[in-house]
């Protein structure tokens, strides 16, 4: 996979919680918070722990980071392991539902029902950034969470990897924008092929430079 020199994301937030009595522990990430057009996605892991309740110590999760330090082969090659090995659900909210309730409910929407899409409900969530899900869970946010943590360096590989899947996607079906190479994100290419071509019906139109396109 490469060299990763990066900071290795530790297991503080895990152990605290299991000492506490909290067995199953999810880490909750999101991406596409940001972009022009696509759904924002969200990712709930939990790492199993050892036969004897530590952290396990296979030489993929040793290779864990926040998901914009590695390359896309790096991170899909880590969500294998990562789907192969843990428990997992991913889920995502529209660009329709993200124009309806906005991007920060939208994105605790699609990490509500990521959650959920668990096959058992977690004991505890450590959540990335300062969000909140919503349901009555045990949880801790940590601000750079994804750089920190091992369960949310997890969920954010399998949020982000889910994503540019759809949208390259997205990119047969609404060609000219270059979706695949810009994920939606305001690239100076996105920019000028909505102003070229107008929106297509998987851009944000509560999104300011999405408005532009429309008024002209």
């Amino acid at each position: 996979m490469g060299a990763l020199w990066r900071r290795r994301p530790g297991w503080a937030a895990e152990r605290s919680l299991w000492r506490a009595g909290y067995a199953l522990v999810a880490g909750v990430d999101e991406v596409g918070r940001g972009p022009l057009a696509g759904p924002v996605v969200a990712a709930a892991v939990v790492i199993p722990r050892t036969a004897g309740g530590e952290a396990p110590r296979a030489r993929w999760i040793s290779l864990l980071r926040d998901s914009k330090q590695l390359t896309a082969p790096q991170r899909e090659a880590l969500a294998a392991r990562i789907l192969s090995e843990c428990v997992c659900a991913v889920r995502a909210v529209s660009p329709q539902v993200v124009d309806q309730i906005n991007i920060l409910r939208a994105t605790r929407l699609a990490m509500r029902r990521a959650v959920d899409a668990l096959p058992a409900r977690p004991d505890a969530l450590i959540i990335d950034g300062r969000e909140v899900v919503e349901g009555g869970f045990e949880q801790r946010s940590i601000i750079g969470g994804d750089a920190r943590c091992a369960s949310i360096a997890a969920a954010s590989i399998i949020a982000k990897v889910a994503r540019d899947s759809m949208m390259r996607e997205f990119d047969t079906t609404f060609p000219g924008y270059g979706l695949a190479d810009n994920k939606g994100y305001a690239t100076p290419e996105h920019l000028a092929a909505l102003a070229e071509m107008g929106y297509s019906s998987i851009h944000r139109l509560s999104f300011a430079p999405v408005r532009a396109a429309v008024r002209r």
